[in-house]
């Protein structure tokens, strides 16, 4: 460590290094406070070596001693580098040695430099677009709805908005609102680095002008981009140029959209609390504050905890910007939301459908608000309204009372054109429409559904495609328990599989397991081909990203959509191809230009003979299966599904030519923090079998009645049997290694003698008649070493909503 030296007051600095001390007078010397050594590194003896022997220093600061002894040891004091003079000189040296100042600097120069470019050539325009409704027409020309701000946006002048809710807004939106110029040049400096240096958009900085203006010129667009956003705040510091502030709070206030079709204060407070804005409480004020980013995320009847954690935010935010004392926060929190319903809702014809297109236009095509509202477009799609009013009776005359359960429905052609759409029960209201979706919708708290056995033709498909045959024959006792380490519990423990109301099937093939809806032979299946298989190929064919790869998918544990479903079967009924889904086909702005112009597309992701092998499995079902009787009179596939406790139920099927997907179920009960189940609907206990089935045999009957009967392509036998000794043969199929099976009217081959005799078939003979008896089947061997029946069996008089699938 180089030696301290000391400065005198009253002696200039030399420039010559002074000699270096040494002995004791090196040692005595004073040190300046802060130099000061510890005692051990200070001291003699033994303590103070060791210190120095532990410790090495750098080369430039080790001491060289003398080898003789008894000569004084010499410290070489290291080389210092030079420091600047001056105080100026050493601020430049601090500056240069801090790079990314620069480079900050340089990108802020850049930045207003292009500010000042576009200030000087991005014109303001004069007046607003003229508003012009914007036509949605269906599949054949006719118009299903007007997309406008003129019926559900009430312009009023500032006054006669609520004061809370004008604070509401810039405490949650743009604190700054009063004193900034437009634009928040930190927030906007700090977007445009973040989007730099991360090689994408990634932060907004937006103020309330900038979102106006985003919302009110068309040709800002919204799409990410450094450019964009530079037009964006330059057309923001022209308006605060000419505006006031006042007027830019009240524009603002009367075109941003607050969901339920509500464009501006007025129409959001009649929409929400059937009341005019000029009367919004602080509570009321502050929930319409939080929904702005997130309007459809917020709704109440979906998303009620979100809905008051949201307007609990702002109010913090009010008391963070000063609008508020914490005592009248805490006030606010107190009092509930009253939602009612008010004078902002209409009614459509396919009100799901015309509402899941507006969300599309945006969400998918970027569309502004502005665009959609009053830049008179023409939006073609793909609504038949002959299939939508087949689909709409079918709910409706269905579930005919107010207590029902939720219920939606999704059809759609092979090629993924969306012919109908039901996303709830009250099909002819827009405001229900634009709070949530159960046919399409997958956030918020009611976002997807279990499908419960409707998605074990995934499993089946993977088995087909694995090389297996499905005449192949597996065990169906009641219960198993899977003890495969791929099948293990999150918390370790062993997976239990039940059968609905823990029914017993002996031994049977596949087909006949899958028409049954028989858990313990699926769970048996997923074991054997892996769950990641069973996966990846419900993604390929259903084109999900998000599954889980645990075994319970084989059982319909993943939530998924109506509209999900449908596209999924649809790729069976395709024979193989997958279809995007497609609801909008073109459309057109005002002046001629085309904006969107969507055809049908598919994608080859399924072996043509497995499709084909699955839809004749699936035909079972409605032949005599868990679907026994609902039937449409043609060939149809299909399967149901029913989620535990009866929570879901499902039934999704196909002809050749069109797929349709039915669902039902109660909303999230948030109160009682379950989903109530549906065990007396009608006066029964709902399964995919009963009311959903009821529900899709109407609406297909109807919507195939015109046309040609169409039939599936017949499968080509294929695939290795497998099975259990002594389980009885498939029809026509033989003994084998593999399948060890029993012939029709062969003995047991264990007990080739053995014979039993059962009740008789018919009614008793007449006296000296001989009577026929019919073998017992043969028992079969025991299941794979993983796979185990629990000990005893579970009772069949065990509740039903115990037990998943069916």
């Amino acid at each position: 460590m180089p030696v301290a030296r000391q400065s005198r007051p009253d002696t200039p600095r030399r420039k010559a290094a002074a000699a270096p001390r040494t002995g004791a007078a090196a040692s005595g010397a004073r040190k300046p406070a802060g130099q000061t050594r510890s005692p051990v590194a200070r001291g003699s003896g033994p303590a103070s070596t060791s210190a120095r022997a532990t410790r090495p220093s750098p080369p430039s600061q080790q001491r060289t001693r003398s080898p003789q002894p008894g000569k004084t040891t010499q410290r070489r004091r290291p080389p210092r580098r030079a420091q600047p003079r001056t105080r100026v000189a050493q601020v430049i040296v601090w500056i240069l040695r801090r790079w990314w100042l620069w480079a900050a600097a340089g990108f802020a120069a850049g930045a207003v430099a292009v500010f000042a470019l576009l200030i000087g050539n991005v014109p303001l325009p004069a007046a607003l677009p003229a508003a012009q409704s914007s036509t949605v027409l269906s599949a054949d020309g006719s118009v299903l709805a007007l997309y406008h701000g003129t019926e559900d946006r009430v312009i009023v002048p500032l006054g006669q908005i609520s004061m809370n809710l004008r604070q509401a807004v810039v405490a949650a939106e743009d604190r700054n609102f009063f004193s900034n110029s437009g634009v928040s040049l930190r927030g906007t400096l700090r977007a445009l680095w973040v989007d730099v240096a991360g090689g994408q958009i990634a932060q907004g900085g937006s103020t309330i002008t900038q979102q106006y203006v985003r919302n009110a010129l068309p040709g800002v667009g919204k799409q990410r981009s450094i450019v964009r956003k530079l037009r964006e705040a330059t057309l923001a510091i022209k308006f605060e140029r000419k505006y006031s502030k006042d007027k830019i709070l009240e524009d603002y206030l009367n075109t941003v959209y607050f969901g339920r079709g509500a464009y501006g204060a007025e129409a959001a407070a009649r929409a929400y609390f059937n009341k005019p804005a000029k009367d919004l409480s602080v509570a009321e004020a502050s929930y319409l504050a939080g929904i702005i980013r997130r309007p459809e995320y917020y709704q109440p009847d979906s998303n009620p905890q979100g809905a008051t954690q949201i307007r609990d935010t702002v109010l913090a935010d009010m008391v963070s910007a000063g609008y508020l004392s914490p005592r009248q926060a805490d006030s606010a929190r107190a009092q509930k939301l009253s939602f009612q319903t008010g004078s902002a809702s209409s009614s459509a014809r396919g009100a799901y459908f015309v509402e899941y297109v507006r969300r599309l236009l945006k969400d998918t095509y970027h569309l502004t608000d502005q665009q959609i509202l009053t830049g008179g477009l023409r939006i073609s799609t793909t609504l038949d309204l002959r299939l939508q009013d087949a689909a709409e009776a079918a709910v409706s005359s269905t579930l005919d009372k107010a207590g029902d359960p939720q219920a939606a429905l999704v059809a759609m052609e092979t090629d993924g054109s969306i012919r109908a759409m039901v996303g709830g029960r009250d099909t002819s209201s827009l405001q229900a429409a634009q709070g949530f979706n159960y046919a399409a919708q997958k956030s918020g708290a009611n976002g997807g559904r279990q499908p419960g056995s409707a998605f074990k033709p995934f499993t089946l498909a993977d088995f087909i495609e694995s090389g297996y045959s499905v005449d192949s024959t597996f065990q169906g006792p009641p219960a198993v328990v899977v003890t495969s380490r791929q099948c293990q519990n999150l918390d370790g423990s062993n997976w239990s599989v039940n059968n609905f109301k823990n029914e017993s099937y002996g031994d049977l093939t596949v087909t006949e397991a899958t028409a049954q809806s028989v858990n313990t032979v699926y769970a048996q299946l997923v074991d054997r081909l892996r769950p990641a298989n069973v996966r990846s190929l419900a993604e390929r064919v259903g084109g999900w990203t998000n599954l889980s790869p645990v075994c319970s998918i084989a059982l319909g544990t993943s939530a998924v959509t109506p509209l999900e479903m449908a596209r999924a079967y649809a790729t069976f009924a395709a024979r193989g191809q997958r279809p995007d889904p497609l609801a909008v086909t073109k459309v057109v702005t005002a002046d001629g230009r085309v904006l969107v112009d969507q055809a049908p597309r598919a994608e080859h992701v399924l072996d043509p003979n497995v499709a084909d092998t699955v839809t004749q499995v699936l035909t079972q079902v409605l032949d005599h299966g868990t679907a026994k009787g609902k039937g449409i009179g043609r060939p149809a596939a299909g399967k149901t599904g029913t989620t535990e406790k009866l929570t879901d139920a499902w039934f999704v099927g196909y002809t050749p030519t069109l797929s349709a997907a039915v669902w039902m179920g109660y909303p999230f009960d948030a109160k009682a923090n379950t989903t109530p189940p549906m065990t007396s609907v009608h006066g029964i206990e709902v399964s995919g079998g009963t009311l959903p089935a009821t529900i899709w045999q109407k609406f297909m009957k109807s919507a195939v009645a015109p046309f040609k009967v169409a039939t599936f392509t017949a499968p080509t036998a294929q695939g290795k049997v497998i099975g259990p000794s002594g389980a009885p043969c498939a029809s026509g199929v033989l003994p084998t290694p593999d399948n060890p099976c029993t012939p029709a009217g062969s003995p047991c081959p264990a007990t080739p003698t053995a014979t039993a005799t059962a009740a008789p078939t018919t009614a008793p003979a007449a006296a000296g008649a001989t009577q026929t008896a019919t073998p017992a089947p043969c028992p079969s061997e025991a299941l794979p070493p993983d796979i185990v029946i629990p000990s005893p069996s579970p009772s069949t008089s065990a509740s039903p909503g115990a037990s998943p699938g069916h």
